[in-house]
C-alpha cells in the first residue's frame, strides 16, 4: 500500500468533507492542500462520529484505530481508503444532530491543517 496520496484518496477525502460541512468546504481539500495532519483529523471525524451517522459499517476497526502502521499517513490513508466507498457512492446519511455538534468541533482542525 502506497503512502502517497492519489486522486482516488482526494475524491474520498472531498466526499467526507462534503458529507459533514457541504460542498464548498470539501473544494479547500486538493492534493497539494491535504497535510498528514489533514489525514489523522479526517480518520479522528470518523472515528469520533460513527456513532451517530449511519456508515457504521465502514467505520474501522478498533485494532486499526489503536495500532498505526509505521507511518501515520499511511495508517490515515488506510483507513480512509476502507472507510470511504460509502462516501464516494452517496450512501451515507449523517443525523443531523451529528453534523451540528460532533462533527462540528472536528471543523476547525480540520480546515486549519490545510496547506
Amino acid at each position: 500500500m502506497s503512502d502517497s496520496i492519489t486522486e482516488n484518496d482526494v475524491d474520498i477525502i472531498q466526499a467526507i468533507i462534503r458529507s459533514f460541512y457541504g460542498q464548498g468546504n470539501a473544494r479547500l481539500f486538493t492534493s497539494s492542500t491535504i497535510t498528514d495532519e489533514t489525514i489523522v483529523k479526517v480518520v479522528e471525524l470518523l472515528a469520533e462520529t460513527e456513532d451517530c451517522s449511519t456508515w457504521i459499517d465502514a467505520v474501522p476497526s478498533p485494532q486499526d484505530l489503536l495500532m498505526p502502521a509505521n507511518k501515520l499517513r499511511k495508517w490515515g490513508l488506510r483507513i480512509i481508503r476502507k472507510s470511504g466507498e460509502p462516501f464516494l457512492t452517496g450512501n451515507v446519511r449523517i443525523n443531523i444532530m451529528c453534523k451540528r455538534f460532533r462533527a462540528a468541533q472536528f471543523k476547525p482542525a480540520i480546515i486549519d491543517s490545510l496547506n
